[in-house]
């Protein structure tokens, strides 16, 4: 599973030591709540839904394993089942 960071800092500048909450609002924000060390404050981070979903990295195509070394690999697989030791 792919994800992509998100970034979260105060108005300060500071990132959060900790996140308090994470949840959605009736308006289908995801709001991110925490307290900034720095400047004493709550603070609160939200983004639609919608921005999330657009901001969702995009899934990598699944590598092609050549039938080769599939085959090589049930060939290691099976003879190890049978108790034969193969040296690398």
């Amino acid at each position: 599973m792919g994800y992509r960071h998100i970034s979260l800092c105060c108005k300060c500048g500071l990132a959060p030591a900790r996140i308090d909450e994470v949840g959605l609002t009736d308006d289908h924000e995801l709001v991110i709540h925490w307290w900034c060390e720095e400047c004493k404050r709550v603070v609160y981070a939200s983004k639609s839904l919608a921005d999330c979903w657009q901001d969702c990295p995009k899934p990598e195509p699944p590598q092609e394993i050549p039938e080769k070394t599939l085959s090589d690999a049930y060939d290691i697989q099976f003879m190890q089942s049978i108790g034969v030791r193969l040296d690398s």
